[in-house]
Order: C-alpha cells, then structure tokens, then sequence
C-alpha cells in the first residue's frame, strides 16, 4: 500500500478524526459473523473527514463504503484494499433552517417549515427513538431494524409496512467521480420492495432528509412496542445472522398454491428448518434466517447451503428466491474501485 496513503490515516487518526486498522477481520464487522481479513477498516468521525477518506482510499487501491453491515456477506479471503464504516457517523434532530448551501436548496424546494434529519451512519432504532420523542408517526417500522439510514436507503430497508423511504424527502450525497456534494430530491430516486436507485453510480449518501407528520405519542409508542414483540417473537434472538435472507417473491411467481406466500413460509413448507450444510443453518425459528450456528461458521457454508434452499424451493413450488443479502467478493489484488452499501 501507498505510503502516501499511510501518512494521511495516521495524520487524521493523531487528529482524533476517524480510526483505522491493518489487516482488520470482517467476521467482527458484519452481524453474521464471517469473512476473511480486510487490508485496511476504517471508520470517520464525520462526514467531511468520510469525504476526504474516500477521495484518498480511490488514489490508492479499491473501497467500499458500508454501514452497519447487518446485510453483508463478506467472502471468506477478505478484501484486499480498504473497508469505510460510517457507524461513527451518527447525528440527527430537527431543522428549521438551512445550515449549508445544499440545505438552502432543500428548502427553496420543499414547503415545509422544518425537516427531520439523520447522517449515513444513525442507528434505525435511533432515528424511530427520536422520531417518537419528537412526536412524529411513520417510523415505527424502522425500530428493529439493525442498519444504518445510509446503507438502509441504498436497499429501501423495512419491516412491518414501513419502508424507510416512505417519509424521505431528499437526500445530500457525495459524488466521488465528481469530488462534490450535492442534494437530490425525491422525485429523482426509485424505490421499490428492498430495491433503490441510490448508490447505483457510486454515490455516498451522507445525509437523509424526511417529511414529519405529527402523531400520537402514546399511539406510536404502542407501535413501537407491538413491532418489538412481533420482532422477538417470530425472529431469532441472540444469534448472528444478517437478517431475512431472501426477498418476498413476486405474487404471480410459481406454482398457484405457493403463490403470495413469503420465503419463510414456502421454506418451512419445503422442511428446510434446522437444515445445516457446515456452521450455517435455516433458523428453526424462522425459515428465512439463516445463523452461524456454531460461531466458527464461513460464507462458503453461508453459500452452499442458501443455494440448498433455492433449488429446493424452486423444485417444490417453482419459485426461484432472490437474496435479500448482499455477497461482498474477494476483491483481489488488482486496481479498481468498488462502493458497497448497509
């Protein structure tokens, strides 16, 4: 690695802006709990010292940028080059005027006399806390789900009908092939089920801007803690996983008596629950968890028995799932670049 590159992570770390590691493993980083070593992780303190931190990393070998990687699946070699993590990056509240140029642009562009605002690297049961302190309705759904706002509005994270773009505005990003931060507004972004277009052309989300809605305290605090219990009940606890594996199939796909059914029923159909291939096994709890069942588990186990439960539910009811999950591969020791999200 560049030594130019070394000099201005330990410069930036003496200056207590983010901390950085060699040869860090990224079975502690993603909540599943495998992966090989990544040659550098890396975590800012905040969004301009993220900024700056991209722009090196890009001069020097591939990137990604993550977030609480509790939907990533790291390969077993590693990745050769350097690992972002935004989780430092964690701030949010109300605005009721504009702090910077891009937010003057919110605010030209958007009626409203204040915005609900969180960075990329705030915790979603953080931003539904503060959502139901402030008294603002629509983002109960986001209360166990342990992502980023960042990663989470790269994949359009949800649960219990609640997506996280339901209440998105706009959003301030950064462009690195242009070396410029901007805001883009609702209108511009796609979202569909667990899909956005954001971060498809290696923009960084650094900020999420949201609509609010008044509410109920005590109404959103009752949602709050009815989605907690559906969580606990229906979910595992207490192991590592990267949560729902698969994504809801589409209604009209596969045979007429499978259809509409999520992938957790039609694999607890298909007798999947407990099956093991390694360390990985189909939770017995849930069919569309898959843990690392002993804690010594690798993604090639992950792989292998995901592929398992694919054919089998496909030879059963002629559905082909579609991984909710996203396979971070080996990167290898070539030049490159290579932005990831969540």
């Amino acid at each position: 690695m560049d030594t130019l590159y070394l000099q201005f992570l330990n410069e930036m770390q003496n200056k207590g802006s983010l901390k950085y590691y060699r040869n860090y493993p990224l079975s502690l980083v993603s909540t599943i709990g495998t992966g090989g070593r990544a040659d550098f992780y890396v975590t800012p303190y905040d969004l301009q010292t993220l900024i700056a931190a991209v722009n090196e990393a890009e001069k020097h070998g591939k990137y990604i940028v993550i977030g609480n990687a509790s939907n990533l699946i790291f390969d077993d070699r590693g990745f050769y080059g350097t690992v972002l993590s935004t989780v430092k990056i964690r701030a949010l509240g109300v605005i009721r005027q504009p702090r910077n140029e891009e937010e003057k642009v919110l605010f030209s562009r958007v009626e409203a006399e204040e915005f609900f605002y969180a960075t990329c690297g705030t915790w979603l049961p953080s931003l539904s806390l503060a959502a139901l302190n402030l008294g603002y309705s629509g983002f109960e759904g986001l209360c166990s789900i342990p992502a980023t706002v960042g990663g989470a509005v790269c994949s359009n994270a949800g649960a219990f009908g609640c997506e996280i773009s339901d209440n998105l505005v706009a959003l301030q990003i950064y462009r690195p092939t242009l070396k410029k931060t901007e805001m883009i507004f609702r209108n511009s972004m796609l979202f569909s089920y667990r899909k956005s277009s954001v971060g498809k052309c290696g923009e960084i989300v650094l900020c999420a801007y949201f609509a609010v809605k008044k509410g109920s305290k005590t109404e959103i605090r009752e949602k709050i803690e009815q989605n907690k219990r559906k969580r606990t009940e229906s979910q595992p606890m207490g192991v590592k996983s990267a949560g729902s594996y698969f994504k809801k199939p589409a209604p009209s796909e596969g045979k007429i008596c499978y259809r509409g059914k999520s992938a957790g029923e039609l694999i607890d159909l298909c007798g999947m629950k407990g099956y093991k291939v390694g360390g990985a096994q189909v939770s017995g709890k849930h069919g569309n968890f898959i843990i690392n069942a002993t804690g010594l588990c690798r993604t090639a186990d992950i792989k292998a028995l995901a592929r398992s439960v694919k054919r089998k539910v496909y030879a059963k009811c002629g559905i082909k799932l579609k991984e909710e999950v996203e396979y971070i591969p080996y990167s290898g020791k070539k030049s490159g670049k290579r932005k990831a999200k969540e």
